[in-house]
């Protein structure tokens, strides 16, 4: 992204991952959580890569909002997600919320986003389970 010519502010909330970027990118990582998101009309774009499957599901209204607000209007959140019901530990002990593609685009409807496009599929993450997942990009609606 930096290399595009863009300004990341790059956030996690594992401080082994911020030391790893920042170790590998010099990119000024943070530790941080989406509950310290509290900037307003900040950003262009939210890249929230399967970070917020981490949340508890009754926080993602909550997170999803906070992105909206610290997007510009017509900014663009492109969100991964593991696809399908409930939540749970997996091999590695790291918690996910499953979701279903509707659920989704839905919680982002209600946060003032509009999804311009999702991508369906299934890969093998780091427990050595294969995963359907969704990708949606999303844009912050003028109204939202």
């Amino acid at each position: 992204m930096r290399d595009a010519g863009l300004r990341p502010d790059a956030i996690d909330a594992s401080p082994g991952m911020v030391e790893i970027a920042n170790r590998t990118h010099d990119i000024g990582a943070r530790c941080a959580t989406f509950d310290d998101l509290t900037e307003e009309a900040a950003y262009a774009g939210v890249w929230a890569s399967f970070s917020l499957l981490h949340a508890a599901r009754d926080d993602l209204p909550r997170h999803l909002a906070a992105i909206a607000r610290s997007l510009v209007d017509g900014g663009h959140l492109t969100i991964g997600m593991k696809v399908g019901e409930g939540g749970g530990r997996d091999s590695l002990g790291r918690f996910y919320v499953y979701v279903g593609v509707a659920e989704l685009e839905g919680m982002l409807h209600d946060a003032g986003l509009s999804v311009l496009s999702k991508r369906e599929g299934a890969e093998r993450g780091m427990a050595g389970t294969i995963d359907p997942h969704v990708i949606m990009l999303a844009r912050k609606t003028a109204d939202g």
